[in-house]
């Protein structure tokens, strides 16, 4: 027999097993910024440094999750993105309809790929206020999903090296490498699409007024004290991305 509070050690990490309502409320809530901080995944890497998912409980931290939670995940930014969402769930309606009149109706239709090129765009028009996806493509939106997923695997797959870190530089099962191939793919789109949004901004051209924009200004703003480096600034996007997801979970249609 386990009481409710049981410490396991899994090679170097200490573990604590909470199978109690009680305990896990003095866990979650009476102590919870005394358990903020999680341990990194090796697999992770250098990405680690800059991304508010495993950053430490800091001051770094919370201003990252401040300006994440301020101007992306807002309640008064979804709700300022009422038309937007409701303009590519029209699109998803109508992209639906076109395929169903192929082919007398018997078309076949990907509901898992549309929707998640639904989402794609969505996001990414919400940061970069520009579609990254075709609903008519079957390749790119795909990409970005299997890349995804396979993000999520690799940093939640058991790896030796978390267990044991004096071997973790022979990175003995290669999910540090396979990490990061996953992120310089991700990382290729975001920086184009800063750069051209950098260009547009030396043009003079009108500010957009999207996550993008935010994030350049504070940068300008506070000088780079913020840390808001191009480093950074993927680690958000890629944050984001990973956290499509959350923004399925908002009514599409109030």
């Amino acid at each position: 027999m386990y009481g409710p509070l049981m410490s396991l050690r899994l090679g170097a990490v200490t573990t604590v097993v909470v199978s109690s309502p009680d305990v896990a409320r003095e866990f979650l809530q009476r102590h919870d910024a005394a358990f903020a901080s999680r341990s990194v995944p090796d697999a992770t890497g250098d990405h680690a440094t800059n991304s508010v998912a495993w950053l430490p409980n800091s001051p770094r931290w919370r201003a990252l999750s401040r300006i994440m939670a301020a101007e992306l995940f807002a309640p008064h930014r979804l709700d300022a993105l009422r038309r937007l969402r409701r303009e590519k769930v029209q699109e998803l309606v109508d992209h639906v309809a076109r395929l169903a009149e192929r082919e007398g109706g018997a078309a076949a239709v990907d509901v898992g790929r549309v929707a998640f090129a639904t989402s794609l765009n969505l996001l990414s028009s919400t940061i970069f206020s520009r579609n990254l996806t075709s609903l008519d493509d079957h390749g790119e939106s795909m990409e970005f999903k299997e890349v995804v997923v396979e993000i999520m695997e690799a940093g939640g797959c058991p790896n030796v090296s978390d267990f044991f870190p004096a071997i973790a530089a022979a990175d003995l099962q290669g999910w540090r490498r396979r990490m990061a191939g996953l992120f310089a793919r991700l990382h290729r789109v975001f920086d184009a699409v800063v750069e051209e949004r950098l260009s547009e901004r030396d043009a003079g051209e009108a500010r957009k007024g999207d996550f993008l924009d935010v994030l350049l200004d504070v940068a300008v703003r506070d000088n780079d004290s913020a840390g808001l480096d191009r480093d950074t600034l993927r680690s958000l996007f890629t944050v984001t991305r990973t956290r499509a997801c959350l923004l399925l979970s908002v009514p599409l249609i109030p």
